[in-house]
């Protein structure tokens, strides 16, 4: 059975090991509310209908544009985030080869032939193809209403 002087030994040794991790992460959370709070005093406090108004590089916008953008944009980006994760193993494989030896490549070469696979899978249904830009808003009436091109007459 372990004394208690041990114990408290044991439990210093544990501390030392992580007081670096828990110091980062305190000064980390004080950094951040520090800037909140100097953000919120030093920041501007103009209210102004401009303010809210929708600005897009530049054009102050005319019209009530309601542009549909298809979901390939989407795609693109979870398969750019999928693809781009995968180099970060590549990059630890490559890191620890030397210790790894065949086995290690073997099961490097099997992830990188399922990257593949899905790839081809990817490309070949299509999904990487992209159809249609974006489409204007179509204005669908409520069931209670007129289409605008009859009320317009």
């Amino acid at each position: 059975m372990s004394t208690p002087a041990e114990i408290d030994h044991s439990a210093l040794a544990l501390l030392a090991d992580i007081w670096p991790i828990a110091a980062y992460f305190i000064i980390l959370i004080l950094m951040l509310i520090v800037m909140m709070v100097l953000s919120h005093f030093a920041g501007p406090k103009t209210k102004s209908r401009a303010k809210n108004t929708p600005y897009e590089s530049g054009i102050i916008s005319v019209t009530d544009n309601q542009t549909r953008f298809t979901n390939h944009f989407f795609l693109y980006a979870i398969f750019f985030v999928i693809f781009d994760l995968e180099t970060i193993y590549l990059f630890a494989w490559v890191i620890a080869f030397d210790e790894l030896g065949w086995a290690g490549f073997i099961e490097a070469s099997i992830f990188i032939t399922v990257l593949l696979v899905a790839l081809l899978y990817l490309w070949r249904i299509g999904a990487l193809a992209l159809k249609r830009r974006h489409q204007a808003y179509r204005y669908k009436p409520y069931k209670h209403q007129q289409p605008i091109s009859k009320v317009a007459k």
